[in-house]
Order: C-alpha cells, then structure tokens, then sequence
C-alpha cells in the first residue's frame, strides 16, 4: 500500500513539475503552421551567412501567440545564454514603467532628486537642473556618452562621472544615443527599490513571464548596467516582445497597466530633430522607411509599418509587429544588422 501511495505521488509531482515547466515555454504552433515559415526563416539564415564574417546564431517568429518558427545555428541552443547588448535597454524602460505604476517615480521627475549632494558636482550645470527621467528614456540628455571607458575600467565612480559629464545641447533638443542615460535609470530604480534592476524585473515581470534564466552584467558600485550586459535565452527575449505586444498582459493578468505603453512606444524624437531642417530632406526620409530614423520610443527604436525593435549590436534584435500580432526576435554576432532587417522584412513580414 505505502509503495503504490509513493508511486502516485511520484507520478502526481512529475505531471505538475511537467506543466510548471511547460508553462513557461511559448506555446509552439502545429507542424503544418510551422511549415509555413520554415522556408522564409530559413532564408533569413542564408543571407546572413551569405554576407561573410556574419552569423545569425537563433531566430524565433511567434505570431498569434504561438512559436511558428525557431532555429538555432551549429554551436547554439534554446537553453544558452546570449548577449543582449543594447536590447536590454528595452527592459530597463519597462522597469521604469513597473517604477510609475508603484508611484515610486513620474518620467517627468528632475533626475537630481534622485541623488545625494555627494554624488552631484558642486555646482551644478543648469541642464542637469532641467534633466528629467523622460529625457534619459529618449536619449536626450545632452551628456558625453562614457561607455566604452565604463567598459574598459577607466571610471572609478560611474555615477559621479556621469552626473558631471558636459552638455553637448539642452536636455530634450537632440537625440543623441548613450547608454549612460540607461545606467542612470538602473540607479533611480535600484535607489528607489533598494533592489538591483534584474531584481526587480524579476519580481515584477521575470517570474510572471517563466524568466529563470537571466544574468546582467554590474558596475563597480554595485548596479546593473542597464544599457548593456542583459544575457537571456532566445525564448525569454521572445516572451518579452510578446509581452510588450499584448501591452502589459500576461496570462490573463495585467502586470504593467496598458497606459505605459500608449506612452512609451510613442516616437518621441525624431533622430535627425535639429540636425536636418530642410523640409524635403525630411519627407524624403520619412519615405525612404529608413530603420534608424523612424524616431525613438522609450528605449526603443521605431520601425516602418508600425513596428518597434529591441535593439542590441551585432544582430539582437526584437521586433514587436503590433498590426500583424506577431514577434520576431533574433541573436547573432553580425556588423550587418540592417541586412537582418532586410532579410526579415522581405522574407517573414509577407507571411505575418
């Protein structure tokens, strides 16, 4: 008696254990849906390959909710951990979403509150004054960008560097891309939360959407980086484009409520804004569907057609297509990350 009670037991908690874990897979598409991208998806590898010194590593294409296309090249696997680069960015924004929802913040509170006399120069630039959380999620600061001394170790205080960097132009004027701002915001919300960012995405948005297997990268002081050193498996990055697509739900619950995303995926700045001012020039861009100069959201870039891209370097892409409900999410090493988006938008986008 006692050995069939065991063995019903064991049996119970491996069919629970089974759907816990399958619970936190995306649901795949029957096999004749997925035949239906294999070609397309297929092809999107062969023209990476086809530019030499370029390697798309993992493509996935979820549409309706369901994965309909994965592939990982020769080396790679759905359980490894790869680089997000800049894509992290996405999340880090998405944190200060989780931020606003809890009243912690507004985007539109002055970024010295946030700091102690020490941190802030003695006398304080007027711009830093007018600095405010909207503007580091625009990529409008104004400051000099000090990652690559960040990356080399050549920063002993990140913070305190930052903070006194020199303005180039008033907060708000230009775009201008730095991943400085976003390290700033992983500072606010470590400052606010007491906890480091992966902790409180892990809290507020991980555990929700089955991430288990994330690692980011931290400063000397003890931050994460924020616009830079995010690891994630290629599904976990899939998961997050598919939950900015559903705007903050999740398996029925809403987790980040769906107004962040009427305002962070809105183009708040153009990229060339006081840069070109010839008006043809500018309708002639805003034709052209040129992916670089469709404007800036929080911490992510716009996309002809109405889409929106996570982006890090070398090919981490996350595609949000909310008129086709559909994701698109890529790693790769690749100095060629426009031929991906060709690849994509010519082969996948069609099918969507």
């Amino acid at each position: 008696m006692n050995r069939l009670f065991t063995f019903i037991i064991t049996i119970l908690f491996a069919l629970t254990l089974n759907i816990a874990c399958g619970n936190k897979s995306l649901p795949r598409a029957s096999q004749s849906e997925m035949e239906q991208f294999k070609a397309a998806g297929d092809k999107v590898f062969a023209d990476v390959w086809g530019d030499p010194g370029n390697v798309l590593h993992s493509l996935m294409v979820v549409k309706n909710g369901k994965v309909v296309y994965e592939h990982w090249d020769t080396g790679y696997s759905p359980d490894q951990l790869h680089v997000m680069w800049s894509a992290g960015k996405t999340f880090t924004a998405t944190a200060i979403g989780f931020a606003e929802q809890d009243g912690l913040l507004k985007t539109s509170d002055k970024v010295v509150d946030f700091f102690t006399q020490s941190e802030l120069p003695a006398e304080p630039h007027e711009w830093l004054l007018e600095l405010t959380i909207h503007d580091l999620l625009i990529m409008s600061s104004g400051w000099t960008d000090y990652i690559y001394s960040a990356m080399r170790g050549e920063l002993d205080d990140w913070v305190k560097t930052t903070l006194a960097s020199p303005f180039s132009f008033k907060p708000g004027d230009k775009y201008h891309y730095n991943s400085m701002n976003t390290y700033i915001l992983s500072v606010i919300i470590t400052k606010l939360t007491g906890k480091k960012l992966i902790d409180y995405l892990d809290e507020k948005l991980f555990k929700e959407l089955g991430i288990d297997d994330s690692y980011w990268c931290e400063s000397p002081q003890g931050y994460n980086t924020a616009g830079w050193g995010l690891y994630l498996t290629t599904e976990s990055f899939a998961k997050m484009g598919q939950f900015i697509l559903q705007r903050g739900e999740w398996n029925g619950k809403q987790l980040l409520n769906a107004e962040w995303f009427d305002k962070a995926l809105q183009p708040h700045i153009m990229q060339y804004k006081n840069v070109i001012t010839d008006p043809a020039a500018i309708e002639e861009i805003k034709k052209s569907g040129h992916q670089w100069k469709q404007g800036y959201a929080y911490q992510m870039w716009c996309c002809k057609d109405g889409a929106f891209r996570m982006h890090g370097a070398n090919g981490q892409l996350g595609i949000v297509f909310p008129d086709k409900n559909a994701v698109v999410v890529t790693t790769a090493y690749t100095n060629n990350d426009a031929k991906i988006l060709d690849s994509i938008w010519a082969n996948i986008y069609p099918l969507l």
